[in-house]
């Protein structure tokens, strides 16, 4: 259904409501008539009623397409009212606004899947030189060790902790030399067993 034909649509939760709205038009028009011709001291109320009534059945023909009973559109009277299900339009409003939310949440979802790794991966690696750089700083620099040592620390601890230390620069150094060696050799290895076979 189109959303400009459901909002010409008047809801009403059951039938005996439709039946009770019918009934006070009826009384409000004959409440009308009467009044009218009390003022006019004119015309008969006999005459007048069976076209008052065909008025009214004829209206109510006309806004019957209009008319949604309990969540059906109607354009008959439904003959029992057992059988139809109570419609909750307040529920159907709500399931259809936390669909949407859901679909929200959805989209949010798979844009933060898309977009997280990358900026995780980008955080660690930041990271990562961060302290790849505090490292080189400290194996240049061990005299910074000194004064965070504790002045409590006993002779023979603080010999082996500065012992250490000294062999930091070292083996950064032997680290460096270490790697380039293992990315020559990934080349030649490749070779030789290209070779064997």
């Amino acid at each position: 259904m189109d959303g400009r034909e459901d909002l010409l649509m008047v809801s009403i939760e059951t039938e005996q409501d439709w039946r009770r709205i019918q009934q006070n038009i009826s009384t409000a028009l004959l409440a009308r008539l009467d009044r009218q011709l009390a003022t006019e001291q004119s015309g008969d109320k006999g005459v007048l009623l069976p076209h008052i009534h065909q008025f009214l059945e004829s209206l109510f023909e006309i806004a019957r397409p209009k008319i949604r009973i309990n969540g059906c559109i109607t354009e008959v009277p439904c003959g029992d009212e057992d059988e139809l299900e109570r419609f909750d339009e307040a529920l159907d409003r709500h399931i259809w606004s936390l669909s949407d939310q859901r679909l929200k949440w959805d989209k949010e979802i798979a844009g933060h899947r898309r977009t997280r790794p990358g900026e995780i991966e980008r955080a660690l690696l930041k990271s990562l030189a961060q302290h790849h750089m505090s490292d080189m700083d400290v194996a240049e620099d061990p005299s910074t060790y000194h004064e965070l040592m504790p002045k409590q620390l006993g002779c023979e601890l603080e010999q082996t902790l500065l012992g250490a230390i000294s062999l930091a620069p070292q083996l950064a150094q032997s680290i460096a030399s270490q790697h380039a060696r293992t990315t020559k050799i990934k080349p030649v290895s490749a070779e030789v067993k290209a070779l064997k076979s």
